[in-house]
């Protein structure tokens, strides 16, 4: 009743399938967004925007916490299985010209629209995020970044498992 995560009737072998329909259903968010016909403002960009990905966000929300308090090799394998996806999906995101598109048109607007602070807050760090995620590279930096930004995944992942390890050791 409460949207607990019933961790007792979820396995191992859940994960993967669960992760990869919270990406697909995260980009079907992001690609409306995209596709809007309507102009870009606050509720149908930046608002549609921070409300993306609430399944992935449950689904990595259980998996985390499985994973720190009752890890495993299985479930550090598929962390390792996750990393790449994941970082590919967030740079699916933040390097869509797009998104990035509308996202800028409602920045540039900031100073007429009849914000509250808190959604100023949440604009301008939307758009700073897209900014300092890449989002005015040009197309070989951008594919540079991806780059990068995968073999980070990884290299974070590994440490945090190897710290672990040896903690446990």
């Amino acid at each position: 009743p409460f949207e607990t995560i019933p961790f007792d009737r979820i396995r191992d072998e859940h994960y993967m399938p669960a992760i990869r329909e919270g990406i697909r259903l995260a980009q079907a968010e992001v690609d409306a967004i995209v596709k809007n016909p309507e102009a870009p403002d606050f509720q149908n960009t930046i608002a549609a925007l921070d409300r993306n990905g609430a399944f992935l966000d449950r689904v990595l929300s259980a998996f985390s916490g499985v994973n720190g308090a009752h890890t495993s090799p299985e479930k550090q394998k598929l962390a390792r299985e996750m990393s790449p996806l994941l970082s590919a999906h967030g740079d699916n995101i933040s390097l869509n010209p797009g998104l990035f598109a509308r996202v800028k048109a409602v920045y540039e607007q900031r100073d007429v629209l009849k914000l509250t602070r808190e959604e100023r807050y949440l604009l301008e760090n939307t758009y700073k995020g897209f900014v300092r995620g890449g989002a005015l590279l040009n197309d070989e930096q951008k594919a540079t970044l991806r780059q990068i930004n995968q073999e980070l995944s990884l290299a974070s992942l590994k440490f945090s498992q190897n710290l672990l390890q040896e903690t446990n050791g």
